[in-house]
């Protein structure tokens, strides 16, 4: 087990790697889990070639923190400054029981220009065994009146194609269709194929998901915890080429399920704190909840 500091694409950064092999990539820009290794050395999340680093530019891949806000639901700036803050300070490291990097971010004046009350957020990466990684974000307001904000971990999973990827744990579940100005429908299938541009929030949805490759023999277990929604979102082809920090034809690469409180927005007595996070596991086949999902 070790932690240790270093510099990648010019940035200061945590590596996380656990005794089985598996590893882990954490810039202290943004607090930006950009790797995730499981113990074969496969790559789970999903960089873009084009993504830029620094400079006040979110990264595009691994898992942008959206804070305190999601998406343009508000008035406090496209999904947040917490993804493109270089303010972010490592708070502590530890190689016990699991490799773990603990960060933090506070208020100050630029801050408070986009988001006018005191704050702390804790922000934790965790390898906690071969094939598991954990996150969690924890929001503390430090001031004398309450706030309120939404949040989610934009969560980018490596794909080999995302036409053969199904969503497994949502079938049931009420979702806006951002493609469709918020419209609200039910997901009927059992399994979400990815077809065109999908961009879903999934209300009051399941704390466990899973992600399954067809053409494999593992999934991805998704385990979300104080979060009360879930975020899936593709560009598709059409639109891909708007994202000028999106290599070409990688919208096939990527899909997004995105840890999320949304539908309803935290809110924070003063001196009084929220925490909620995820958990990612490669798993065999054989332990998905449905025999019809498997092969």
């Amino acid at each position: 087990m070790s932690v240790s500091e270093g510099t990648q694409q010019g940035l200061p950064c945590v590596f996380l790697t656990h005794s089985s092999g598996a590893s882990a990539l954490v810039f202290v820009y943004a607090a930006h889990l950009a790797s995730w290794k499981t113990s074969d050395g496969v790559e789970q999340l999903f960089v873009s070639s084009g993504a830029e680093y620094g400079g006040g530019k979110a990264i595009r891949g691994g898992v942008p923190v959206c804070w305190p806000q999601f998406a343009d639901r508000g008035k406090y700036g496209k999904h947040g400054f917490a993804r493109n803050s270089d303010k972010w300070r490592v708070v502590r490291t530890s190689t016990e029981p699991y490799p773990c990097v603990v960060l933090g971010l506070t208020d100050d004046e630029a801050t408070r220009d986009a988001f006018p009350f005191p704050f702390e957020l804790r922000y934790s990466v965790t390898l906690d065994g071969p094939e598991s990684v954990s996150t969690s974000l924890t929001v503390i307001n430090t001031g004398d009146e309450p706030l309120e904000f939404t949040t989610a971990l934009h969560t980018y999973f490596r794909v080999p194609d995302v036409s053969n990827i199904q969503l497994l744990g949502l079938q049931g579940v009420t979702f806006e269709d951002s493609t469709k100005g918020g419209e609200k429908s039910v997901q009927e299938e059992e399994a979400l194929a990815i077809v065109g541009e999908v961009d879903r929030v999934y209300l009051d949805s399941p704390s466990e998901a899973f992600i399954l490759d067809k053409t494999g023999d593992k999934a991805i277990r998704i385990l979300k915890m104080g979060f009360a929604d879930a975020v899936v979102w593709n560009i598709g082809s059409e639109r891909a080429g708007g994202l000028k920090d999106l290599g070409a034809g990688e919208w096939k690469n990527y899909v997004c399920y995105e840890a999320a409180t949304i539908g309803k927005a935290a809110k924070l007595a003063p001196k009084g704190s929220w925490t909620a996070g995820q958990s990612f596991s490669k798993v065999p086949l054989s332990s998905l909840p449905k025999p019809s999902c498997s092969k």
